[in-house]
This record gives C-alpha cells, structure tokens and sequence, in this order.
C-alpha cells in the first residue's frame, strides 16, 4: 500500500497519505476530492563507502513542508 503526496484544488492544501485499492483519498482539511498527484522522491541505494546523504529530518511527518528536508523545493 503506497503512499502518495497530494495538493487539493478546493483549499490548496499538501498532504501525504496511504492508499488502499479501491480507495479514493480525500483532503483531511476540507474534505475534498479533486485532487492533484504530486511529485515524490524515490529513496535509491548508494554505492561506495562514506555517504553524502543529508542526516535524517528532525520534523518526521511534516512532509513537502519542511525545508530542512532534501528535495523540500520541489513541491513547491
């Protein structure tokens, strides 16, 4: 069960949730239903030794929001 990154149309909010099969998500702040998919980054595994990898985000669960987060930029 996936879970994807969203922007309503009806109020303008970000939000990530989990998806089932069948389910249709809807916006926890309004409720509604016209949604855009956006964007999500794809964690990839790294070769070699020592990692340039950013440290883990202190803001667990803030999502696109957060700007201390790699990548926060692209979602705008």
């Amino acid at each position: 069960m996936p879970i994807y990154g969203y922007q309503c149309k009806s109020c303008g909010a970000s939000f990530q949730t989990l998806v089932r099969s069948g389910d249709e998500p809807t916006c926890p702040s309004c409720g509604g239903v016209q949604l855009d998919q956006q964007l999500s980054l794809i964690a990839t595994p790294q070769r070699g030794g020592d990692s340039d990898a950013a440290p883990a985000c202190s803001n667990a669960g803030a999502g696109p929001s957060c700007a201390a987060c790699p990548g926060a930029a692209m979602f705008g």
